[in-house]
């Protein structure tokens, strides 16, 4: 006598499919899976009222569903026209000439401490010896 080991896959009480390994009758069940939220999909439509061929049409989806994914995945296209438009965008930036009064502070001069206090010490003091002059007592 041989034991043999059966993996049924039921839906709603009916006997769908009976697979001989658990990991064949999981890959089914999702199939199933699938096959039932595409056919919610496809009957939200009402483009097939047939329910058979809306059931098939679910099945056959789910069965390709890499395919569909593919095809409904993103597409070269559209990605390079989304970085022409960006560089589009960046170079009207660029070329943007400023309309306001902000366009004068591009000929300001911004010294920093280091510089000031660089010159300062290279200045004559004006208290030496000899170079003494007593307009500049309080």
């Amino acid at each position: 006598m041989s034991v043999i080991i059966k993996y049924v896959v039921e839906r709603h009480g009916i006997e769908k499919m009976t697979f001989t390994s658990k990991a064949e009758a999981d890959a089914y069940d999702k199939l199933l899976d699938t096959a039932e939220a595409l056919e919610i999909i496809l009957s939200g439509s009402q483009l097939v009222e047939d329910d058979p061929l809306r059931e098939s049409l679910a099945m056959y989806l789910a069965e390709h569903k890499n395919s569909v994914i593919d095809a409904l995945g993103p597409k070269k296209k559209t990605t390079s026209k989304k970085k022409h438009s960006q560089s589009s965008q960046t170079e009207l930036a660029l070329n943007k000439t400023p309309k306001s009064p902000s366009a004068s502070l591009e000929d300001l001069v911004i010294e920093t401490d280091e510089e000031q206090i660089y010159q300062e010490e290279e200045a004559a003091d004006p208290f030496e010896e000899g170079d003494f002059d007593e307009s500049h007592a309080a």
